[in-house]
């Protein structure tokens, strides 16, 4: 599907190359159908769209389709997540939905721009954001029954309960991916200090 419209510009372009050359200009029939094709698989390759990451293509990088999946996966559970907060009817809980769509639309990001510590959020991205979007998910359809039955109220409660431990969940793992930039803060921090202190020992 994400190729049919390039295909339909290189098919519609190879055929009025076609039409001008033959019917208009009355070249060679084959030399106009092998330049055609050729113009074709030319326009075909060119135009096909390049994916990177954090300005890497993603054909050049290691593993490069697996992070490319992995990325892709957790933007259409962050996408399915939004939906849900738009429909939860309880504003306490659509908070605490929110703030889980809007910690990891800030993990998504930050990991986009550096891939390398995306094997560091493996976890995160099976396991969490997953959870995070199919139980709200649930959440939202047993909403929708509008069915008051203890089950059904129990579920509700349980899954609201839920939430803070998720969002608990995603920013000890942004903290963890963190790690290395905020040991390098308290280092410029410490050495800010010492710096001050012999200065002002002078």
């Amino acid at each position: 599907m994400k190729d049919t419209p390039r295909m339909i510009v290189s098919v519609l372009t190879a055929a009025l190359l076609f039409l001008l050359l033959f019917l208009f200009l009355r070249w060679n029939l084959i030399v106009c159908v092998f330049l055609c094709v050729g113009v074709y698989f030319g326009l075909f390759f060119l135009l096909k769209p390049s994916r990177k990451i954090a300005g890497i293509d993603v054909e050049s990088m290691p593993g490069g389709e697996e992070i490319q999946k992995l990325l892709d996966d957790a933007q259409a559970d962050l996408a399915d997540i939004d939906r849900s907060v738009k429909a939860i009817a309880d504003p306490a809980v659509g908070q605490d939905a929110r703030t889980l769509y809007v910690t990891g639309t800030r993990i998504l990001a930050y990991l986009r721009e550096n891939p390398d510590k995306i094997k560091l959020a493996r976890r995160f991205f099976t396991y969490y954001l997953d959870m995070a979007a199919k139980l709200l998910a649930r959440y939202v359809d047993f909403q929708n029954t509008g069915l008051h039955s203890e089950e059904v109220t129990d579920i509700l409660r349980k899954t609201a309960e839920s939430l803070p431990v998720l969002n608990n969940a995603f920013e000890k793992q942004f903290t963890h991916l963190m790690q290395g930039e905020l040991l390098d803060v308290e280092a410029d921090i410490e050495l800010l200090k010492s710096t001050l202190k012999m200065e002002g020992g002078k």
